[in-house]
């Protein structure tokens, strides 16, 4: 990858995501695949695990954009929770 792809987060071949965070390297790819698997579900526990955003901090916004995302998937195919009947 070149280093203006870097700086930009384009990533022509795609097959490791798109670059978050330029210090340590972490791709939404990493991040989406802690969230999914259930191993992470926050901004601090995926800071906590790879690093992103706890350098410069440029990439915060991105992380919590693709963390609130996640939680929103979660949210859309969690099954209904049932309802109580009471007695009558």
């Amino acid at each position: 990858m070149l280093p203006h792809q870097l700086r930009t987060g384009i990533n022509i071949n795609r097959s490791n995501g798109v670059i978050v965070c330029l210090c340590h390297g972490v791709s939404d790819r990493q991040i989406n695949k802690l969230l999914a698997s259930g191993e992470a579900s926050t901004v601090a526990a995926v800071q906590a695990q790879t690093r992103c955003g706890t350098d410069c901090g440029t990439c915060i916004a991105q992380l919590r954009e693709i963390v609130d995302a996640a939680e929103l998937r979660r949210w859309k195919y969690q099954p209904p929770v049932p309802r109580v009947l009471r007695p009558a």
